[in-house]
């Protein structure tokens, strides 16, 4: 459901914002995520809009919506799981 942040995304989402850059890009670097989804979330976490990804990587807003939770879900299993 659109809107709504489960307590992985909200949790990923706290993460961006209370580490540096350079912090948050190290923690990615060593995640399972793929290079596309480390992209993707390093760019949104910069401030890139949906529309601006959907139109960079030439998918819709939607799909650059769902990546990006799939990808926060990921992460936020593997944070717990690595603590």
């Amino acid at each position: 459901m659109r809107g709504h942040k489960t307590p992985a995304v909200a949790f990923i989402t706290r993460l961006i914002y209370t580490s540096s850059r350079d912090d948050f890009a190290a923690f990615l670097a060593h995640s399972p995520l793929t290079s596309h989804e480390r992209e993707l979330v390093l760019l949104y976490a910069d401030g890139a809009l949906y529309k601006e990804l959907a139109d960079r990587y030439h998918i819709t807003p939607a799909a650059i919506y769902a990546q990006k939770r799939k990808a926060y879900e990921k992460l936020a299993q593997y944070y717990l799981t690595k603590t």
